[in-house]
């Protein structure tokens, strides 16, 4: 052999050296990053899979440890695609073992529900780990598809403020189309709920689109429902809206709804409470506004009057008519602060307008100085203005006030009358009076809050909540309101309350129950910061029928039967001397004689400890054993 022809053999080697681990490295670096997904949870990046349509949806790993694969209703389990960026993975579980290979589109058949080991291998055939893999199918449901610009939610999950362009794609429970477009943009709402990882948002379209029979519209909501285990409480009382024919109540449909291809959850979509066509049918304001003065609208300075109790919007022009429309909300504190209009009435509630938001500075004293008179009105014995003569009733449209305060009451919501509290209120040529609705937001209601919310014997006019509006105790002082409220609930709403026990919870359950697996499994540890009770929708379901047939028991005795009822005034403020202010209520029970009140409030002060109420001058306490016999009024006891 020639010393050249070693010398080649000598290079040969050396390349071959060198190029046999350049041969294999891919696949190192490919085991290498595959193992490291396994120990740190995560396999989303290793395992990926399609469905009917092709359409791919994103593995979860939830915190216990399990990796769950949430389909849609029409979704096929015999053909779910399957592929990896391991070198083998094998399923276990089922009747036969299921293999997928690196660059292989393989399709398999999964049973729902069932465990699979989902065991991941190296190139040597070695095992690199296994995690639990779970198959969940929802049913009958619609299916919404949501696809950011940014293919991204985490900006939209840190600022609700925040707007981004989206595509979406709505799906009926078969798979059929109904809805695909870009959307104008997609945002966090919510105040309280938007601080849970599952959060609620707006969808805003191009142009008004009638969503499965619900009216055109170009705004819609996507509830989340994360404050409501049950996911019934919302559905329920927009029903009991509907079902009472008060104007502008939200229609909704439950579906399941996809981010960016992962699951995000079972929603509410639903109607905006909002002006418009199909919604409340009175004049837009905000629209005008905006017609007349262009769009500086949005950068117009903002004006406070000095004495600080109303705001609004310097504009240029304002509409020759500014008696309507107004669509208002009852808020407090932070919630009113970040509103651009606004006024406070003398009592100290605060309402913000929705519409027109950029409200002039005639429209915030016009429809400020008109609740205003409202309010004097109906802190009148005999319910008449002290100045213009006028009757509360010709301020105010009667029977959709106390449809209003009927709902509130009857589900016992906790924010009722504080916030999510809306009146609205059309030109004067088709009506000068304020009405009252829609209604909205019912996830602490039926008994969803802690304490006295839960007590289903007693009237709380509305003064449940810290922020309360003091409007519906006074309307129940006038006996034309009370005669309204007994017979809007007889003919209205006491036979639906023994249906929705009897027959809407049972008819919403059958329909979510399937989706209701994939969202605990999604969000169980969310659900579980409300205790482990929260886990059972069914069980808390059942908590909402039993408060329902509580409720109607009680409400049927007093409208319907006319049972005397005892008022209990709780007192809690202080006058600078320590005595007790008595020109200043908080909240008012109202108690059927001879019972006692189930649940007492609770008072807190900064470095100072509650022990209770005292009854009127003695020194007796209420308590949950005292029987109610008279009118009373209690005072805070204070360490």
């Amino acid at each position: 052999m020639g010393y050249r022809t070693i010398w080649r053999i000598r290079w040969v080697l050396v390349f071959a050296a060198a190029a046999v681990p350049l041969f294999f490295l891919p696949g190192w670096f490919r085991d290498l990053k595959v193992a490291g997904m396994l120990r740190n949870d995560s396999i989303e990046s290793s395992l990926s899979f399609t469905y009917t349509g092709g359409r791919e949806v994103k593995c979860y790993q939830a915190p216990e440890g399990i990796s769950y694969v949430f389909l849609p209703s029409y979704a096929q389990m015999g053909q779910v695609g399957v592929d990896t960026t391991a070198w083998r993975v094998d399923f276990t579980g089922g009747e036969k073992n299921i293999t997928v290979k690196e660059g292989e589109h393989a399709i398999c058949s999964f049973v729902e529900q069932l465990p699979y080991q989902a065991v991941f291998y190296n190139s040597m055939g070695r095992e690199l780990g296994r995690k639990t893999v779970v198959f969940l199918k929802s049913g009958k449901l619609p299916c919404l598809y949501v696809k950011t610009q940014t293919g991204s939610m985490d900006k939209l999950n840190a600022d609700k403020r925040y707007k981004e362009k989206a595509s979406i794609e709505l799906l009926d429970a078969e798979g059929n189309l109904i809805f695909s477009n870009d959307i104008k943009s997609i945002s966090g709402r919510g105040n309280q709920t938007f601080e849970y990882e599952k959060k609620s948002y707006q969808l805003k379209l191009k142009k008004p689109v009638d969503f499965m029979g619900m009216g055109e519209s170009d705004t819609w909501i996507l509830l989340c429902n994360v404050y409501d285990p049950a996911y019934i409480r919302n559905k329920l009382t927009y029903e009991m809206a509907l079902q009472a024919g008060m104007p502008g109540s939200a229609e909704s449909e439950y579906i399941d709804v996809y981010f960016n291809g992962a699951y995000a959850g079972m929603y509410q979509l639903c109607e905006k409470v909002q002006i418009g066509e199909n919604r409340i049918e009175i004049a837009d304001l905000e629209k005008q506004n905006r017609a007349l003065n262009g769009k500086g609208l949005d950068y117009a300075d903002v004006f406070v009057s000095e004495d600080g109790m109303q705001k609004g919007t310097v504009l240029a022009r304002s509409p020759e008519d500014i008696t309507g429309g107004y669509l208002i909300e009852h808020d407090y504190g932070h919630k009113y602060d970040e509103e651009i209009s606004g006024f406070i009435t003398e009592l100290g509630e605060r309402y913000v307008l929705k519409n027109p938001q950029h409200a002039s500075k005639e429209e915030v004293e016009y429809i400020g100085g008109r609740m205003q008179e409202i309010e004097d009105a109906i802190q009148a014995e005999d319910g008449f203005h002290p100045v213009t003569g006028k009757h509360y009733t010709e301020y105010i449209d009667l029977e959709s006030w106390a449809d209003k305060y009927l709902v509130e009451e009857i589900t016992r919501n906790n924010g009722g009358g504080a916030t999510s509290s809306f009146f609205y209120k059309p030109q004067d040529a088709i009506s000068a009076k304020i009405y009252g609705g829609p209604v909205w937001d019912y996830d602490k209601g039926y008994g969803n809050a802690r304490g006295y919310n839960k007590n289903t014997r007693d009237l709380g006019l509305l003064t449940l909540h810290m922020a309360y509006t003091r409007w519906f105790y006074y309307l129940y002082q006038q006996e034309d309101f009370v005669e309204m409220v007994k017979e809007e609930y007889r003919k209205k709403f006491s036979d639906y309350l023994e249906e929705m026990a009897d027959r809407k919870v049972d008819e919403y359950l059958a329909q979510i129950e399937a989706s209701a697996v994939l969202d605990r499994a999604r969000f169980s540890h969310v659900y579980l910061t409300f205790g482990e009770d929260a886990l059972d929708y069914k069980a808390q379901a059942e908590m909402v029928r039993q408060f329902i047939r509580e409720r109607k028991a009680f409400l049927d005795e007093v409208w319907l039967e006319d049972a005397r009822i005892c008022k209990v005034e709780f007192i809690w403020e202080e006058l600078e001397d320590g005595t007790p202010d008595t020109s200043r209520s908080g909240r008012c029970f109202m108690v059927k004689a001879g019972e006692c009140i189930q649940e007492l409030p609770e008072e807190s002060r900064e470095g100072r400890t509650f022990l209770g109420w005292r009854i009127g001058s003695a020194q007796e306490m209420l308590t949950t054993g005292t029987p109610v016999m008279e009118d009373m009024t209690v005072y805070a006891v204070w360490e």
